[in-house]
């Protein structure tokens, strides 16, 4: 796959997975969050480690669009919001990391 329609064409082959796996109606959001920690929890130890972090990028990413399913949500949609959300956002830089004004 290699046109500007990938990114929906991976959400909804990794959707069909997790329908395939049962891991819509059988798991929970609870159960996707705590999987979401765990593949976060593998991504800092590629960061300190200074190992590729493509996989643990993409395995969070699948067990975000299986919560997105299950509440019947898409990439596109999620990421509009948070793009609303910050695109006029202030703040300023704090040891590497931006603070939003009012967090400070």
């Amino acid at each position: 796959m290699n046109n500007k329609n990938d990114d929906n064409n991976y959400e909804l082959l990794i959707a069909q997975w997790h329908h395939d796996r049962n891991l819509i109606e059988g798991s929970t959001d609870k159960d996707q969050y705590l999987k979401l920690m765990q593949e976060a929890g593998e991504l800092s130890d590629s960061l300190c480690k200074g190992k590729d972090i493509r996989d643990d990028i993409g395995d969070m990413m699948v067990v975000l669009i299986n919560i997105m399913v299950r509440n019947n949500l898409t990439i596109k949609e999620c990421l509009s919001v948070a793009y609303d959300d910050i695109k006029n956002r202030k703040g300023k830089m704090i040891d590497g990391v931006f603070v939003k004004e009012g967090d400070q």
